[in-house]
């Protein structure tokens, strides 16, 4: 897999901080990962919480490996 699907998932409610998780997903090419990638970007808005969701694609790094973790927000 040549390509790395990136989704920065975002949520929040009233009172409390922001939470973020980064996913990677491998793709096996640009065209893929693109399309893929389109289907992911959405902002839902309910009173009191926020959820948010963005894709990007990245060239896979040496080893790098599929995986979900939190990011500081």
């Amino acid at each position: 897999m040549k390509f790395m699907l990136i989704i920065i998932l975002t949520m929040s409610s009233m009172g409390n901080d922001p939470k973020t998780i980064e996913l990677k997903i491998p793709q096996e090419n640009k065209e893929e990962c693109l399309k893929t990638a389109k289907s992911f970007d959405f902002k839902l808005s309910i009173p009191g919480v926020v959820l948010s969701m963005k894709s990007r694609c990245e060239p896979r790094k040496d080893k790098e490996e599929p995986g979900v973790t939190q990011v500081e927000t």
